[in-house]
């Protein structure tokens, strides 16, 4: 690595992201009481695993790709600049710890740059006051036909994240020159309980019905992909389509929020399961999401789980899963994986072995680039249902 850029990093993350309880949380959890968030000490500990007491050239690339990827909470400013310094290591494919493996199809992010263009912060819709917006990557050159659309939502326990994050997931797929890729903005719960998330999101996918034209999207091949609270709203996008009470008023009413297939990595179902969200405080990140307890908010909950709306209409689901995730209970994807089955739904469970709450690989990415070929694409492709082994602890 280049030993400027190692030490501009460090400092970053140092000084930004480590040195002050006020900068730093996992969004992925609700094990932190709100209003507090972990010191440097208690994240350097996380990535610690020989737990020699300090991080090794790997370990310390294990913390940079997880607040790259949203499974540390920083300011968006701060994880757009580490994700920068990141690219540049990756495409002198001198990140500590050896090379980064590439996306799916073989080459870096930076090798596509040219294959696609990406707009940000358009406007979808309204919602609490305030403009609601979206980012849009574009395949280069422009498609002489509309070509259907990947829609990623964000992580984060509903009370953190951002949708910049979903554009290096977009990214490969769009870069095929086969689809048109979007990532969702939406209220998070500091701002506006449930149902304002749901909400904006039926509002985006309605927006980008109404702008299909100009974006050359195919209105009737939109797939949805989210991770953790995302694919819990990705969850809820599959299984309420046509549920008026959960539209909202953001924008573009006269179109449809019903998607075409759905891709959930560890997203909650069920509120009201015995095994729900273990280890959380109060207040936790449902509790922030429903505006009070489980246990005050029972109705809020039911109408809040997925598995309230599964119907035998509801589309192709893949539903991606750690049997060993400590933050969604496995048993979350796998009484909703049941429910569909039992409704008639078309769909897949795929199995991480030894998998936490975060999940990705090239064998997982290969099952998503099936399943969207499938159900988006038409094309006459298997999608496997066989277990995925986890790779090293993150």
């Amino acid at each position: 690595m280049h030993s400027h850029h190692h030490r501009c990093l460090l400092l970053i993350l140092s000084v930004s992201v480590l040195g002050s309880p006020s900068t730093a949380q996992e969004p992925n959890t609700d094990r932190q009481p709100a209003g507090k968030l972990p010191r440097r000490a208690e994240i350097e500990k996380k990535y610690d695993r020989d737990g020699d007491g300090q991080l090794s050239s790997e370990e310390r690339r294990n913390m940079w790709e997880d607040i790259a990827e949203e499974r540390v909470e920083v300011p968006p400013q701060l994880r757009e600049r580490v994700r920068r310094m990141l690219q540049q290591f990756r495409d002198t494919r001198k990140l500590p710890g050896g090379p980064k493996p590439k996306p799916a199809g073989g080459q870096s992010l930076a090798g596509m740059s040219h294959k696609v263009v990406v707009h940000r912060d358009l406007v979808y819709g309204e919602g609490g006051g305030r403009p609601l917006k979206l980012d849009l990557v574009l395949p280069q050159p422009a498609p002489d036909e509309p070509l259907p659309l990947v829609v990623f939502i964000h992580g984060g326990g509903w009370r953190g994240g951002d949708k910049a994050g979903g554009i290096a997931r977009v990214t490969p797929l769009v870069a095929t020159g086969n689809y048109v890729g979007a990532t969702i903005g939406y209220r998070l719960s500091g701002e506006a309980t449930w149902p304002a998330q749901i909400h904006d999101c039926k509002a985006a996918v309605r927006w980008l019905r109404a702008n299909a034209e100009r974006y050359r999207i195919d209105p009737e091949r939109i797939g949805v992909w989210g991770s953790s609270a995302g694919g819990h709203l990705v969850n809820m996008l599959g299984t309420s389509g046509g549920v008026t009470e959960l539209e909202g008023s953001g924008g573009s009413a006269e179109h449809s929020s019903r998607v075409t297939c759905v891709v959930p990595f560890c997203g909650p179902t069920n509120f009201l399961a015995p095994k729900r969200f273990e280890g959380g405080r109060s207040p936790s990140a449902v509790d922030l999401l429903l505006g009070g307890s489980i246990e005050d908010k029972q109705d809020v909950a039911r109408a809040a789980s997925p598995i309230t709306y599964v119907s035998a209409d509801d589309p192709p689901f893949l539903i991606v899963h750690g049997t060993d995730d400590q933050t969604v209970p496995f048993e979350q994807a796998e009484m909703f994986y049941e429910a569909l089955k039992k409704a008639g739904v078309d769909a897949t469970f795929v199995r991480i072995i030894g998998g936490s709450h975060a999940v990705g690989g090239p064998a997982v990415m290969q099952r998503v680039n099936d399943f969207f070929e499938k159900h988006l694409r038409g094309q006459d492709v298997q999608v496997s249902d066989g277990p995925v082994q986890a790779g090293p602890a993150r």
